[in-house]
């Protein structure tokens, strides 16, 4: 992971065995910031999206392994239990046994780099927290 400020944006490159998720909270960390939007492109090796089951108040998962395209990654940050929270959704491309170009899309859970990611991250002067809302099973904002 390396990574560059230029004005508000801050330029991440993660590289192969880096994850997404960890790399970004990580990035939250040493420059201390607890809310921005952030977008990327890049190439993994190892995925986990889930779509949210309301009724089961849990993750429908997929795991694919494999040359992975990652097409979109789109997130934000905010504040949990005094811990950066990071949600992302993402789009990841790829070629199943038979060559048939697939895509995998959903809520990201984990990524493993494979090649490289090119993440733009615009930290925010502004803190979000989240709340847990039990009858929905999700967190969400909370702005007081």
């Amino acid at each position: 992971m390396d990574y560059r400020k230029s004005g508000e944006k801050i330029y991440l490159r993660l590289d192969k065995g880096d994850e997404i998720i960890a790399s970004i909270t990580a990035l939250c960390e040493k420059e201390h910031f607890r809310a921005a939007s952030f977008e990327g492109i890049g190439g993994c090796d190892h995925v986990e999206v889930g779509i949210f089951d309301p009724d089961k108040k849990s993750y429908i998962t997929h795991v694919q392994d494999g040359l992975l395209e990652l097409v979109s990654l789109n997130g934000n940050v905010t504040e949990y239990e005094d811990k950066p929270y990071i949600h992302a959704h993402t789009v990841f491309a790829y070629h199943d046994e038979a060559n048939r170009a697939q895509t995998l899309s959903g809520h990201l859970l984990s990524a493993q780099i494979g090649l490289t990611a090119e993440i733009v991250v615009t930290p925010v002067d502004l803190r979000i927290s989240r709340k847990y809302i039990d009858e929905l099973g999700i967190r969400v904002w909370d702005f007081e």
